[in-house]
């Protein structure tokens, strides 16, 4: 059996051996079937039996269509099934009903992958095929009856071949009988029957796909298209062409090689900035297709309801782990907290940003901060006279970085973006235009770079700014995107501007280049870069770079859905990036992940959502001693890279949202900081501290994937207010903790949070989910935000603890020595 979901341009006559079953989830399709046409709207279900000679082409609309195949032993071997839901006056509605409720509860278990899945999705298969068998047997299949019928497929294959091969050429039915050793009025019957339709209308339906594919994608004039594809003049072409598509070929082209304006499809997520070409930064290509299917869940009539619903919670998942109270211990460092991030250096000057980063300073005690902009020109920091002289004004530098100093906190400083002065083009980026271009004079850019350096050294002390990293620009390598130059521009601006700062002070920490994950795993960007700066030992102290779950697409992969990676990908990226630096002699160099988070997009809901507390600790656990630094992305949803939604919880990056309400990834850092600094134990869903004086804490956690519809580009499941349905099914996971050997009296203080205990968004959802939140209801949420604490006195030698976590559960245990 096989069960997948694509989109079609294009699938010409062919069959197999699999019965298939096709439903439109979007749009609408043409096939060709039976020696019939048919038109599929959405919604609609068709069965293609056995060796059924089938063709499947676009309509106007884009489509996405759900195919079912498996073997015709199910119906028989040779029942032939008339089940189409595109013919009037079918009688079936019932039958077609029931077909679908059990076509979308095996999707639904294939894609939760609960314990059985396999075992219900084959009951729901056999129900299907018994519904079909029941209500819509029309006799034996005759194209799997006579013996003589698969000479007869390797003849139409060896017609077909032929046929696209010679399209151009002039093909006679009398030329194509003779090849076969037949008549010409056998063959005429055999290839329609076969078919559907004539020899020669299949030859110019041929013939115009081809021109079809050249109008767009040649320069050719329209009458050399006509003649390259077999006609015999354009009149005949223009007549052919315009029957077949509704327009004349140059009108076709015109329609088609003309740029389109951008429009809200309502059926994708739309991308969030509409003014530059640099939008696809923030596009997330979805769908919300299956949910078209999913409202016949609980919609079947037959005796398939019978069977269990796919509601019922897995079984709980236990791990047993025991422990000695003097058991060795390693030391570790905690990279998850050294760096954290924000969105734009101006939102730094803003009062409520600056309480929401003290807030969260005083919990969280990272070291160092990084934000995009600092030379944005509404930071003001260059500017011209009259006579094309620079002006320097460090002014709101100052006041921003004043104020982190004075919280404990040091400047990750991302060099960008291009002061528009500077700016050799006007391409930007972000609902604040960025300036992505480099400078139109490196010279000016460098002069900019050793004043700034130079005023940094000046007012904090060179010990001080010693201790900072200097990043050079944001993802260059998304050329278009972030950076508007080509690769060797960028790296030659890397170099003048490593070598602007190391001419003021050597010792200055420098590196980059920030680079998007795509590159590793796309392209040879890293490569290039690195050998680069080896060749022409330009100094890189630090390298750099970003990971989301997306996939990492392509740009020739325009048509392809977003594809969130399974969880291993971050793993993976770090492993894959050590080894191009260990390749390039550069293996001693430290990494930093300057960005990271769940989605690049700055509105996938699930941010808000309770999976991701155990999303940031599954990772963190996961790279521990990969990285120097992992930066989260960011502190904060007082961030404006594109136009800020109503709705408090609107899906951003932040951990606390723009009202100062702590998410669950919050307290996912707020917990791990609780954590010793000597590693005991780790594994999966688990990790166990110590600290010198002899307290220990065991931190648990219940991470759960998103599924594979939803991992697929499609978000039927997710909405506002509903945002838990796009996660595998998965019971509770249940641990038992032994500790041996304990000497002494512990206070072991219990930290809960899940959806029932300490989820703000949950809270939310459960108040009504306001847009605009009173200040009355802001302190009812912030004061129900947060993990439940319960305190328990041990005093046993051998102590036992079960700790049963629902999905995307936490719970922290810490044991602190009483005297």
């Amino acid at each position: 059996m096989k069960l997948f979901v694509n989109s079609v341009q294009h699938v010409d006559f062919h069959w197999h051996k699999e019965v298939e079953l096709v439903y439109v989830l979007h749009g609408s399709v043409t096939m060709y079937l039976n020696q019939k046409q048919y038109t599929l709207r959405e919604d609609d279900v068709i069965v293609i039996n056995s060796m059924s000679v089938h063709k499947i082409e676009l309509t106007h609309q884009d489509n996405v269509l759900l195919t079912l195949q498996f073997g015709p032993e199910l119906l028989n071997n040779n029942t032939f099934i008339s089940c189409s839901s595109a013919i009037d006056g079918n009688g079936a509605v019932d039958h077609i009903t029931s077909i679908k409720h059990n076509l979308a509860q095996m999707v639904w278990e294939l894609n939760k992958k609960s314990p059985g899945y396999r075992n219900y999705t084959q009951a729901r298969l056999q129900a299907l095929c018994g519904c079909l068998l029941r209500y819509f047997a029309d006799g034996t299949n005759p194209d799997t009856e006579e013996s003589g019928k698969e000479f007869d497929y390797k003849r139409l294959n060896r017609v077909l071949a032929y046929i696209d091969s010679h399209y151009n050429e002039k093909i006679t039915l009398q030329d194509i009988a003779d090849s076969e050793h037949l008549s010409m009025h056998y063959f005429s019957h055999f290839f329609t029957g076969k078919i559907g339709i004539p020899f020669q209308k299949y030859l110019t339906l041929i013939r115009l796909e081809k021109a079809l594919a050249q109008l767009t994608a040649s320069e050719k004039t329209i009458s050399e298209i006509a003649l390259d594809c077999g006609f015999a003049n354009i009149k005949l072409f223009n007549k052919y062409f315009k029957e077949k598509y509704g327009c004349t070929p140059g009108a076709y082209r015109e329609a088609a090689l003309a740029p389109e304006p951008r429009k809200l499809n309502l059926n994708r997520k739309p991308q969030t900035y509409e003014e530059s070409s640099s939008g696809v930064y923030y596009e997330v290509d979805t769908l919300n297709a299956i949910g078209v299917l999913y409202r016949y869940l609980d919609a079947g009539s037959d005796a398939a309801q019978a069977l269990p619903a796919p509601s019922a919670s897995p079984a709980a998942e236990h791990q047993r782990i025991e422990l000695r109270g003097e058991s060795p211990a390693v030391a570790y460092e905690k990279h998850w907290n050294i760096t954290m991030t924000a969105g734009r250096a101006a939102e730094g000057l803003r009062e409520d940003w600056r309480r929401q980063l003290s807030d969260i300073r005083s919990r969280i005690p990272f070291r160092y901060i990084r934000f995009h902009g600092i030379f944005n020109d509404e930071m003001m920091v260059y500017s011209e006279n009259e006579e094309g002289s620079p002006s320097y004004n460090w002014s709101y530098v100052d006041k921003l970085y004043d104020f982190l100093l004075e919280q404990g906190v040091r400047p990750f400083v991302e060099l960008s973006y291009m002061p528009s002065q500077l700016a050799r083009s006007r391409e930007t980026l972000f609902w604040w235009k960025g300036n992505i271009s480099p400078p139109a004079d490196p010279a000016r850019w460098e002069a900019l770079i050793r004043e700034f350096i130079r005023h940094c050294l000046n007012r904090y002390g060179a010990e001080e700014v010693k201790q900072w990293y200097f990043e050079v620009w944001n993802e260059p390598d998304l050329s278009g995107v972030c950076w508007a130059g080509s690769k060797e521009e960028y790296f030659a601006f890397y170099e003048s501007t490593v070598h602007a700062i190391k001419s003021v002070m050597p010792g200055l920490r420098t590196g980059g280049p920030a680079m998007g994950y795509g590159s590793l795993w796309n392209d040879t960007w890293a490569e290039d870069f690195l050998a680069y700066c080896r060749e022409r030992e330009v100094p890189l102290d630090f390298f750099s770079f970003h990971i989301y779950s997306e996939y990492p697409k392509l740009k020739s992969e325009e048509d392809r859905l977003t594809k969130i990676m399974a969880p291993s990908f971050y793993k993976e990226s770090i492993d894959r990036l050590r080894q191009k630096l260990n390749a390039s002699l550069h293996g001693e160099v430290e990494l930093h992940i300057t960005e990271w988070n769940f989605s690049l997009y700055d509105r996938n809901l699930l941010h808000d959502t309770m999976f991701m507390a155990p999303f940031v600790i599954y990772h963190t656990m996961n790279t521990l001693g990969d990285v120097k630094a992992m930066a989260f992305w960011s502190f904060t949803d007082i961030f404006e890279e594109s136009i800020v939604p109503a709705s408090p919880f609107y899906g951003g990056f932040g951990l606390i949202n723009r009202d100062g309400l702590k998410k669950p990834a919050y307290y996912a850092f707020e917990l791990m900081q609780k954590l010793g600094d000597e590693l005991l134990i780790r594994g999966d869903g688990y990790v166990g501290t110590r600290t010198q004086g002899g307290s220990m804490q065991f931190l648990f956690y219940h991470y759960v994937h998103v599924d594979q519809l939803f991992a697929s580009g499609d978000w039927s499941e997710l909405s506002d207010s509903s945002r838990y349905e796009v996660f595998e099914e998965k019971g509770s996971k249940a641990f038992e903790l032994t500790l041996d050997s304990l000497t002494g009296t512990y206070r072991c203080v219990t930290y809960r949070l899940d959806r029932e205990h300490g989820s703000v968004f949950d809270e939310w959802v459960r108040m009504g989910a306001p847009h605009a939140l009173t200040e009355e209801e802001i302190a009812y949420l912030n004061g129900r935000s947060g993990p439940v604490i319960r305190t328990e006195l041990v005093q046993e030698e051998s102590w036992r603890k079960e700790i049963v976590l629902p999905p995307h559960g936490v719970m922290l245990l810490t044991l602190d020595r009483q005297y």
